[in-house]
């Protein structure tokens, strides 16, 4: 009996380590933001932990939270060590080069980015210009830009633009204030913050901490 359970726990390993799974499957990769344009996966690994190997093939932007050693492994090929960055932005068409892989945090803190798919577009043809800040890419299905403490301090308001997710990687809570609802959204660091397309709104800090705030911006 023991040797047959024994047998039956090394196929689950063995099943599990080759299992594909949709990345929104995949047990670390947590949703925590779904809507017609976005789907919000924040992902946790623990140190020394491994995701299950998973598929990505729908236009994603991606958000680095913390420096991080870890390794990428591609179906059938080796280890790949890097070191994520905090506050890196990326923009991968998993459309057009759909991956399947694994990933494994080498580190001794934690792994933390953000997956968010691209579900649908918003006006991708109205000739949108970039907004007023440090541009980190303008790709065919969004624009991402970096707001630090400087360019949040001046409460530029911003208006009629597409659906945004705000990653705040670095200070303390910034006031997102939306004039045309009345109403404050507070934007918390290590987390994403969904703000819809049409209003009108500026930020504002609670402190004088520098910040990192990532926006990324549909088209």
């Amino acid at each position: 009996m023991k040797r047959s359970l024994l047998i039956l726990s090394l196929l689950f390993v063995a099943f599990s380590s080759k299992a594909q799974v949709q990345v929104r499957n995949e047990p670390r990769h947590h949703n925590v933001i779904e809507n017609k344009y976005f789907r919000v996966l924040d992902v946790r690994i623990p140190p020394h932990d491994t995701t299950l190997q998973h598929i990505h093939s729908t236009p994603s932007v991606i958000l680095f939270f913390g420096n991080t050693v870890t390794a990428t492994q591609l179906k059938g090929q080796d280890w790949v060590k890097s070191t994520s960055v905090a506050g890196t932005a990326l923009y991968r068409d998993f459309t057009k080069d759909t991956t399947i892989h694994r990933v494994s945090n080498w580190d001794k803190t934690l792994y933390h980015v953000s997956d968010i798919e691209l579900l649908s577009a918003y006006h991708p043809n109205d000739g949108r210009k970039p907004l007023p800040f440090t541009v980190l890419f303008n790709e065919e299905k969004a624009f991402a830009y970096r707001l630090t403490d400087t360019a949040i301090s001046k409460k530029t308001t911003i208006s009629n633009r597409g659906p945004m997710i705000a990653g705040l990687v670095a200070g303390d809570d910034i006031v997102l204030h939306d004039t045309t609802h009345k109403r404050s959204i507070i934007i918390k660091a290590n987390k994403e913050t969904y703000i819809e397309p049409g209003i009108s709104f500026y930020l504002s800090p609670t402190s004088k901490k520098a910040i990192n705030l990532v926006l990324f911006e549909l088209k």
